[in-house]
């Protein structure tokens, strides 16, 4: 009760600070952006056309300042800058809401949805959408626009020493792993070996022999340079991602209609140009690795997705997934 009351203290005095800013500015009002990726990575050159949108779209009379890898602190910090308001946005996987929203750690739920559409669709469903409405209650953080609009990825694969042809021969695969309980659970299912291997250590890893595969974005792919030690790549679409657009609620209802309106059309926009932008990413880098002797293999992925749904299945019926999720995800394939 104390919590929630201090909370509720603290929204009030931010709403009171950010419309006493507002109303006191007459030129330009600057809002800052915290990103964990480099400006010049893709998804940095996303968040910078988002900016020069606003820009353009107010007449610069609001100014997005993005603040790449990780320079205003690292994701705990960050949020509790975006909960006081003295960080306007945070673009990041929604997972992370999970420090106020537990449940929401299943908002993507890896083999699941194989098409994004599907899981797009699922994130648009009531029950999602009560986990976004529990983090404005708790912390006042809302999100910008359409939760997913803005993609990442655009897809996920596995890039691994030797060819993956079914979902059998993941079978004792040394695999990098990072620390999430979910994935943790889903790859050990599979049957992997799992070697808990930070994102920055797993080149070492595959050149070593300590790891031989590693999950990744297809759009990062080429930058990080993997496949130098594993050639083999194949699409899994394991789990979808979005980029949500986070923000301090309080600092959005401050701001004039006009830049409101602003905010959403240039999110909208951004949605649109990260898109096309992530999935040229991607075709070219298929193109450019293929040219470097990486061969992509085809998996079937219709018997994964069902092998997989019969587990989320066992973990509803134990009472381990979230009420009404699979209903949510799967509808009448439940």
């Amino acid at each position: 009760m104390t919590i929630n009351l201090n909370r509720a203290m603290l929204r009030a005095t931010v709403t009171a600070c950010a419309l006493a800013v507002t109303a006191g500015l007459a030129s330009a009002e600057t809002w800052r952006f915290a990103s964990k990726m480099p400006a010049d990575s893709p998804e940095g050159q996303v968040y910078q056309y988002f900016a020069d949108r606003v820009s353009e779209l107010t007449d610069g009379e609001l100014d997005i300042q993005v603040y790449p890898s990780e320079q205003l602190g690292k994701e705990s910090s960050v949020l509790e800058q975006l909960e006081l308001g003295t960080i306007n946005f945070y673009a990041e996987d929604a997972f992370f809401l999970q420090k106020w929203v537990p449940e929401i750690k299943w908002i993507a739920p890896h083999f699941l949805f194989q098409t994004r559409e599907d899981w797009v669709k699922f994130t648009q469903s009531d029950l999602v959408k009560s986990w976004f409405d529990k983090a404005e209650d708790e912390a006042g953080v809302r999100v910008l626009g359409e939760p997913m609009g803005v993609v990442r990825g655009p897809f996920r694969v596995l890039i691994s020493e030797r060819p993956i042809e079914t979902y059998e021969d993941i079978k004792a695969l040394k695999l990098r792993m990072y620390p999430d309980q979910l994935a943790i659970d889903v790859w050990t299912h599979l049957g992997t070996d799992l070697q808990m291997l930070a994102w920055t250590e797993t080149y070492q890893a595959l050149q070593s022999g300590i790891a031989q595969a590693v999950t990744s974005p297809a759009a990062l792919v080429e930058s990080m340079g993997f496949y130098e030690q594993a050639p083999y790549m194949t699409r899994t679409n394991e789990y979808w991602q979005g980029l949500p657009f986070m923000m301090n609620a309080a600092a959005f209802d401050a701001l004039s209609e006009d830049k409101q309106a602003a905010l959403l059309q240039a999110h909208e926009e951004t949605a649109e140009y990260s898109a096309k932008f992530m999935a040229d990413i991607a075709e070219k880098m298929r193109a450019n690795v293929e040219a470097k002797g990486v061969t992509f293999t085809d998996m079937p992925l219709e018997p994964l997705f069902e092998h997989m749904a019969d587990w989320y299945r066992e973990l509803d019926a134990q009472g381990k997934l979230p009420e009404g999720l699979l209903e949510a995800a799967l509808g009448d394939k439940k």
